[in-house]
């Protein structure tokens, strides 16, 4: 998503795009990328004319490819009447086209001109002037937006600056054109003043190289000239040769900056450095570049980076994380992130809406897939609820719930629910007697109460993670008849004040709790979780640690009702993938 981004806005000098970027199975051999922008300021319309008239909320723009060749158009509001115009090729054929159209309709008005573009000038002023006229259609556009062939419009408006996860800090911390140091050196170091001196420097140095030839030269080359010419005299008269002093040309080299790191007492290059500094370096210094550009002027930055969380251990992923959210947090900056990643600590509380869950699927055809995009809002949430969980309880749980205990969920392939830690701990410890359940990319996620396993369950079908859920029916206390009513409705299962002992397609429920169901039929768990409370290895209370590695150590198999519970959780991730 992140680089066909990049060609549509930088173009094939980013990307170069080849057949076999073509999607398999396409019956036209085309790439197409479709950008649609919004909250379009006074600025934006008057740069964009036709496309972004007043009442348009949105422009859209396409890039595409085919055979080699690029092209740019755009969803446009014109006058149909004006396509003859715009659509003929040579500047007669435009001047005959306005002819016959200021013959044809008096009732524009439209002014007598002579060269083309004033004659587009004047059809673009009558459209911005009969909107009502208009009607929206896609248009050619090459060269209007990222200056193939005119002004760059989109490069005044909106720059897209992408930080690909092969950047490498040594070439992007060189004093260069191309590099990233090199363009914030550009717009941070004035070298104007630095270069007059410099080629003053040149004009002294010549005249002293002049001065020290004239010294030490200037007789000594008049006796060899006259020695010279009186020997060319005894062959021909009338000329005379001389030998002068050959003063060279200084041109001082222009002024170079380089770039090293100070740790302590050692001074290193970049490229010494570990590669999560050299990475945190150039990241860093793109978003510095990308906060100049945007002070400077009133365009907006789009900084995105492949990544982020590439070479960084925790602590600093989370400070990054944070860093990128507060520059994108202030408005007047004129700042955008985006990021592709895989680590949930660039998922933030407040940030559920932001967030896009991508995952592929089988498409059409053998061995085709289709990328799939999910995103989830309280709005979707609340809705997909249908009044089993309040309103205010939403508001107030949804962002910790989704990223406190379902942050790793969101990258799995399928997810079985529980109410505590516990619960997670003796499922994963049973499941890891086997392969485990990482390696078919299930995760257990606990969600501190029965309570919230309708939430989560709605949260995560939203993004589009299959749950399957896991539940203490608690047979005979009246607080969870109506509890477990709504949960079983949630799943689509017949309702009842207390389910018994069960395993299905999507959900489990034990009749009581898990700790009685284990003790009653893997009696060996509860022999390996004494052994180990007794050997000071733990709390004698409920512990999640203990409950796991008790799993793990138990002498004997784990339940029939656990390792079904594991495997609908394996179908479930399998036909997911």
């Amino acid at each position: 998503m992140l680089r066909a981004l990049n060609w549509f806005f930088n173009g094939a000098s980013s990307t170069p795009l080849t057949e076999d970027d073509v999607a398999v199975g396409a019956g036209r051999r085309q790439i197409v990328v479709e950008v649609e922008f919004s909250d379009l300021t006074p600025e934006d319309r008057n740069a964009l004319g036709k496309y972004a008239p007043a009442g348009a909320e949105t422009v859209t723009i396409w890039r595409r490819w085919e055979s080699g060749v690029e092209k740019i158009s755009a969803r446009a509001f014109t006058n149909p009447l004006f396509d003859a115009f715009r659509t003929a090729r040579s500047a007669e054929d435009k001047r005959a086209a306005y002819k016959t159209l200021r013959e044809e309709r008096p009732d524009f008005d439209l002014p007598a001109v002579r060269s083309v573009r004033d004659m587009e000038s004047a059809l673009t002023v009558w459209e911005s002037q009969n909107q009502g006229s208009l009607s929206s259609r896609e248009l050619s556009a090459d060269g209007h937006f990222f200056g193939f062939n005119g002004q760059a419009v989109m490069s005044g408006l909106f720059d897209y600056v992408f930080v690909s996860a092969d950047l490498r800090a040594v070439e992007e911390t060189q004093d260069s054109k191309a590099s990233v140091i090199g363009r914030i050196l550009e717009q941070a170091i004035d070298r104007t003043a630095a270069e007059e001196d410099l080629a003053l420097l040149g004009s002294l140095l010549v005249e002293r190289h002049s001065e020290v030839h004239t010294k030490h030269f200037t007789q000594q080359l008049a006796d060899l000239s006259n020695e010279l010419t009186n020997a060319v005299e005894e062959f021909t008269r009338g000329r005379r040769v001389d030998v002068e002093p050959r003063v060279p040309t200084y041109k001082p080299p222009p002024v170079q900056f380089e770039v090293s790191v100070r740790d302590g007492a050692a001074v290193t290059q970049v490229d010494r450095q570990g590669h999560g500094f050299q990475r945190a370096l150039i990241i860093s210094a793109l978003e510095l570049l990308a906060r100049r550009k945007a002070i400077a002027t009133d365009r907006v930055i789009c900084l995105a980076i492949e990544e982020p969380e590439l070479f960084q251990h925790p602590v600093q992923a989370r400070a990054f994380s944070a860093a990128l959210r507060r520059l994108a947090s202030d408005r007047k900056r004129g700042i955008q992130v985006t990021y592709a990643t895989h680590a949930p600590y660039f998922l933030a509380a407040d940030g559920i809406p932001e967030i896009r869950r991508l995952t592929r699927q089988p498409s059409t055809g053998k061995g085709m897939y289709e990328t799939i995009v999910r995103t989830a809002t309280q709005e979707d949430v609340q809705q997909s609820l249908a009044g089993d969980v309040r309103q205010e309880s939403v508001e107030r749980n949804l962002a910790k719930l989704a990223l406190e205990y379902l942050p790793e969920a969101l990258f799995a392939r399928s997810v079985i629910l529980t109410e505590g830690d516990t619960e997670r701990a003796v499922l994963e410890g049973a499941a890891l007697r086997g392969e485990g359940l990482a390696a078919h990319g299930v995760v257990v996620a606990e969600v501190n109460g029965k309570g919230n396993l309708a939430l989560a369950h709605a949260i995560l079908r939203e993004f589009g993670v299959p749950c399957f859920v896991v539940f203490d029916g608690d047979k005979g206390k009246d607080v969870a008849k109506a509890e477990n009513r709504r949960l079983l409705r949630r799943l689509n299962a017949p309702q009842e004040d207390y389910p018994s002992t069960q395993v299905n397609e999507r959900y489990a429920a034990f009749e009581y709790d898990l700790e009685r169901t284990l003790l009653s039929e893997w009696p060996e768990w509860n022999t390996a979780l004494s052994h180990l409370q007794l050997s000071g290895s733990g709390s004698p209370r409920k512990s999640a640690a203990l409950y796991r590695h008790a799993a793990i150590n138990a002498t004997s198999d784990a339940p029939q009702i656990l390792k079904d519970i594991i495997d609908a959780a394996i179908k479930l991730a399998a036909d997911n993938a």
